[in-house]
């Protein structure tokens, strides 16, 4: 009776610990890929404060500020559909390159990089739920590409922030015309409030190019705690203790001829 509720006292303390450690995360951001779209907005569109459209917030749940934001349905669209917006006019404001996400349904934000004449762009969201002192993992893919009304190098990277913690990736070399492939970044920030905005600012020179970053794919989820793991590895440990002893006292003992 007592091997028994031990056994039962451990494998409740494994399954408590691995339910914790092992449960799917949950993405708390809204429209990661940025796919939901209002407005009826089907084709690459500037949004944000600057924008020329009617409805300026079309991308749900997310903020573009006053600088040179675009939305693009497609990479086939973004190469080949002049984007709507404050720049129309030129007739060339398309990228040069650009191709599919790796995952998802295809849709993409470019945010210019220039840190002049007011069109350095970002995007944000504000995110909820969260626990003050717990680590959170922001993962997305992101580009390096330039418009086609620009000629010349560029470079290109993502300042990304939690509340008040900045993060850079790393930084892209970009040819004249060209495209860097999509790269994948993971970044980890502790929450000091229960609400904070998730924000990514384009960084790129040389100034007036324009270099323009691409993002896509956005999540965030809370990394298990080392005390859940912890749990985990010392249940199992434990439970594999009681099986040892219980083989050792079940064994037959030999007997003498």
């Amino acid at each position: 009776m007592r091997l028994r509720t031990i056994l039962l006292a451990t494998g409740l303390v494994v399954g408590t610990a691995m339910g914790s450690a092992f449960a799917a995360p949950i993405n708390l951001v809204t429209n990661g890929d940025f796919s939901s779209v209002t407005g009826g907005i089907t084709g690459p569109t500037q949004f944000g404060t600057q924008a020329t459209v009617a409805t300026k917030q079309f991308i749900s749940a997310w903020t573009g500020n006053n600088g040179y934001e675009i939305w693009y349905p497609s990479a086939n669209a973004a190469v080949n559909v002049n984007a709507t917006g404050q720049y129309t006019y030129t007739g060339l404001e398309k990228l040069w390159g650009a191709s599919a996400p790796p995952s998802g349904p295809g849709t993409f934000v470019g945010l210019d990089g220039d840190q002049t004449n007011g069109v350095q762009a970002s995007i944000q969201q504000v995110l909820q739920d969260l626990t003050v002192g717990s680590t959170y993992q922001v993962s997305f893919n992101w580009a390096g590409a330039q418009m086609q009304s620009r000629h010349g190098a560029t470079t290109e990277y993502l300042a990304v922030s939690l509340g008040s913690q900045t993060q850079n990736t790393a930084v892209l070399n970009n040819a004249s015309q060209g495209f860097t492939g999509w790269q994948t970044a993971t970044l980890d920030f502790v929450a000091s409030s229960t609400s904070e905005t998730l924000k990514f600012l384009s960084v790129g020179t040389p100034n007036g190019l324009p270099p323009m970053a691409l993002l896509t794919n956005v999540s965030a989820t809370d990394v298990p705690e080392p005390g859940s793991l912890a749990l985990l590895g010392g249940g199992l440990v434990g439970l594999g203790l009681v099986l040892r002893r219980r083989r050792k006292a079940t064994k037959t003992p030999k007997t003498e001829a």
